[in-house]
């Protein structure tokens, strides 16, 4: 699989020194919130805290108390890819690759106002989060060996660090309706910009890559909340896309050996991009006072996702991809699952989360089907007084799919994928508004 990359909305440059198959991030399906986290991501019919303006705004119509959220997040990703070989006559080459990468950031902040709207409950929230992952900070390298000059092998490296951009400025609105049926809704406004610092070292030769980009554009999030039971609540969220322009610059550059710059180069485009629609379906069992279940299914259109005038004017891209990828991108449908038990602990109420995922990617294997990545999760949220609750999450992911090779369609490579992230939130309650 060629040319992936490790961003959702950072789409590559034709000169990339590694035009192979390798994922720069392979996870695309973003969440928020160390709760919804630790329960594995089924958060549609939960939405019960801030994040609530991503994951299902009808959630919102809840929350009685002004609030501010913020939360933390740190993840580290590697995938390994098992040693390739060829032979050539009396002779064979292995090649060896390997790519890791770090993100800490806030991630996330939001505040609320509750409110009576038509004598029924209501809200609004202003968030603030990174609907993209720039901040990476990693590195790549590449070995091409040959047996009979086992000595001088062919090494090249990639340093990679990116500077926070693509922000979402969120506004969310919502209402119960009825003491059953909430509903939602939430306008992202995309702003600023992001870019990128390759730094390539090759038999001797440094290279520099600057690629600065940024979209502007406004998504539409719809949520509802359903109650049929106290014990039973369904929840859907739709989102509605994006289409907008993209405008991109790239600066390229190299250092020759007496630490000159040399060769400099800018180039840019505007871009025309589609970011994909998306469907949540969510479900919340509580068999007991102290026992919560959820389930959610979604689906992301990512075959629908394009990318028009990037660098060749002649060419319609899958999108986030940006690269004349031969299998195109495929529909994402994700399943997740979750539990959370409360237990008071001397004046402190402890709740305990657990959680499983398994998130289908964009692209492929060999076969032509989505690549699994498989999650499970674990967290724990304290709430110290009736003000302050303290939440953490972590969750562990790994998935493994034959991909193409280095060295032709005809041989093909395993490869492993583990990550691991991290998230810490803060819930502070201003005091008790509404009292019912």
């Amino acid at each position: 699989m060629r040319a992936r990359f490790f961003a959702l909305l950072l789409v590559a440059f034709p000169a990339l020194a590694f035009p192979q198959y390798k994922p720069w991030y392979n996870f695309y399906n973003f969440a928020y919130g160390a709760k919804a986290q630790a329960m594995g991501n089924a958060f549609t019919a939960v939405a019960d805290d801030l994040t609530a303006s991503f994951w299902n705004p009808a959630g919102l119509a809840a929350i009685r108390d002004p609030e501010f959220y913020l939360s933390y997040k740190a993840t580290s990703q590697t995938h390994g890819y098992d040693l390739q070989d060829k032979p050539i006559g009396r002779d064979t080459r292995l090649y060896d690759y390997n790519f890791d990468s770090r993100l800490g950031q806030i991630d996330f902040f939001s505040i609320s106002v509750p409110f009576t709207m038509l004598k029924r409950p209501a809200s609004f929230a202003l968030g603030y989060y990174r609907y993209i992952p720039y901040g990476f900070k990693g590195s790549t390298s590449e070995t091409l060996t040959f047996l009979h000059d086992v000595s001088n092998p062919l090494k090249t490296t990639v340093t990679f660090v990116g500077s926070e951009g693509f922000d979402v400025l969120a506004f969310s609105l919502s209402t119960a309706v009825t003491r059953t049926f909430s509903l939602g809704a939430t306008l992202q406004q995309f702003f600023g910009s992001g870019s990128l610092h390759f730094t390539t070292v090759a038999r001797e030769r440094e290279s520099h890559r600057q690629l600065s980009e940024k979209l502007e554009g406004r998504n539409i999030i719809v949520g509802m909340l359903f109650s049929p039971f106290k014990s039973l609540r369904f929840g859907l969220a739709w989102h509605s896309g994006l289409k907008s322009w993209l405008d991109s610059a790239l600066l390229t550059w190299e250092v020759d050996k007496m630490g000159e710059t040399v060769n400099e180069k800018q180039v840019g485009c505007q871009a025309r991009v589609v970011i994909p629609r998306q469907y949540q379906l969510g479900v919340l069992l509580r068999p007991a006072g102290w026992l919560s279940f959820s389930a959610d299914y979604s689906i992301i259109e990512w075959d629908k996702g394009t990318i028009e005038w990037y660098y060749d004017a002649d060419s319609v891209l899958p999108y986030p991809q940006g690269s004349a990828w031969t299998d195109g991108q495929k529909e994402a449908r994700n399943l997740r699952f979750g539990l959370e038990g409360r237990m008071p602990l001397a004046s402190w109420l402890l709740r305990l989360r657990l959680g499983c995922s398994f998130d289908r990617q964009l692209y492929t294997d060999v076969e032509g089907e989505s690549v699994k990545v498989f999650g499970y999760s674990a967290g724990i949220g304290c709430e110290f007084s009736r003000n302050l609750l303290v939440e953490f999450a972590y969750q562990r992911q790994r998935a493994d799919w034959q991909e193409r090779g280095y060295f032709g369609l005809r041989s093909d490579v395993s490869t492993h994928y583990r990550a691991n992230v991290l998230f810490l939130t803060m819930t502070y309650r201003f005091g008790h508004v509404f009292r019912e």
